[in-house]
């Protein structure tokens, strides 16, 4: 099974960035941070063509409850979706949940992973 759900868009990376931070607010996500890799390897000095911006996403309280059952299961967040531009083509990716949250011995965490991956897969199915 892949680690990712991945889809490809007609969109610019920006549009998808400003419509996919809209609607994970109406599911009470918010973005924590973007990552703007051609960016960051610009200012090392390293050459990247393409853009490639990495968003963490998080439900505070989601986030809170799988804390408290594990705290070694922050290693794990926050969730991702990469918004990218390969071989002329943008994509949206996004890591799967349920596929991260496997290497976990935490059986209460499965349905948390299916619960979130099924709601961020709908926000980039929206947004494609």
């Amino acid at each position: 099974m892949a680690f990712d759900y991945s889809v490809k868009t007609q969109k610019n990376i920006d549009d998808v960035i400003s419509e996919i931070t809209n609607k994970l607010s109406e599911i009470k996500f918010g973005v924590l941070g973007t990552l703007d890799f051609k960016e960051i390897f610009a200012k090392k000095g390293v050459d990247y063509p393409h853009q490639y911006k990495l968003l963490e996403v998080c439900n505070p309280q989601t986030a809170k409850q799988a804390l408290d059952s594990d705290p070694t299961i922050g290693l794990l967040l926050p969730c991702t979706i990469a918004v990218y531009e390969k071989d002329g083509d943008n994509f949206i990716s996004l890591a799967k949940p349920t596929e991260l949250l496997s290497v976990s011995s935490n059986t209460e965490l499965e349905s948390m992973g299916k619960e979130i991956e099924t709601k961020l897969i709908q926000v980039i199915d929206d947004v494609k």
